[in-house]
């Protein structure tokens, strides 16, 4: 029989922070930051669906969180992961495997001057346009860089003109949903990452796969996947189902 597989996003599709989760219901916390403070919260129906999935299937986190993110959500995840928006795939055992040194390491080393000049080119308006910019790694190579705002969505408007006077090279790719804005390497992103981990799973047998995701910028991975599911409400409900 088919094992099922569930490539999930986790912020605003299994968790949200406070602001995000629907006024007077109950939640329980699900992730911490980096001091020790509880940052996310799950809903009722979160809980169920996703203790439903851990004793039905495999569950496969695929995030913009960085390992060390990953790690201070409280959720146990035995099998691979893929974290930095792609980026990083890791064994169950937590090792990066072999073909990611020969397919995605590559890709990462030839970006690395074109992902230091965007940042660059970024931190110089961040204090001006109310926004912070952070690099983020694995081993010695950048991953992504991650532009966050200060305040309301608006203040990405100005890091995204600097992207465009900047004139982002087709070696990259952005990724934008809410107050957050990333830049990414192609052929390193979430959707590649979930057919790389498709194919090893089925070295074992057939799957069914099931993406779970809240934000346009998901939708790639989704399409990969057998069936797709997206959170009542989400950035693709508000935007492409809008109409109907």
């Amino acid at each position: 029989m088919p094992r099922i597989v569930i490539f999930l996003d986790l912020d605003d599709t299994i968790l949200q922070t406070a602001p995000k989760c629907p006024p007077g219901e109950p939640v329980a916390p699900a992730a911490v930051d980096r001091a020790g403070q509880v940052l996310s919260f799950m809903t009722h129906a979160q809980r169920r669906l996703l203790e439903i999935w851990l004793g039905q299937g495999t569950v496969i986190p695929v995030t913009g969180r960085t390992d060390e993110a990953l790690a201070r959500v409280a959720i146990e995840f035995t099998s691979w992961r893929v974290t930095h928006h792609g980026a990083v795939i890791r064994r169950p055992d937590g090792a990066l495997p072999t073909w990611w040194h020969d397919q995605i390491r590559p890709l990462l080393a030839a970006a690395q001057p074109l992902l230091r000049a965007a940042a660059a080119h970024l931190d110089a308006g961040a204090a001006a346009g109310g926004y912070r910019v952070s690099c983020h790694a694995v081993d010695e190579w950048l991953t992504y860089v991650s532009v966050k705002a200060n305040g309301e969505e608006d203040a990405l408007a100005g890091a995204w003109a600097r992207l465009s006077e900047f004139g982002l090279p087709p070696e990259l790719a952005l990724h934008r949903n809410g107050a957050n804005l990333a830049v990414m390497v192609r052929g390193a992103q979430k959707h590649d990452a979930v057919r790389r981990v498709a194919m090893e799973l089925e070295r074992d047998g057939p799957i069914v796969t099931v993406g779970a995701g809240d934000s346009l910028t998901d939708i790639p991975f989704l399409r990969v996947c057998d069936f797709a599911l997206t959170p009542k409400d989400s950035q693709i409900q508000r935007e492409t189902w809008g109409g109907y």
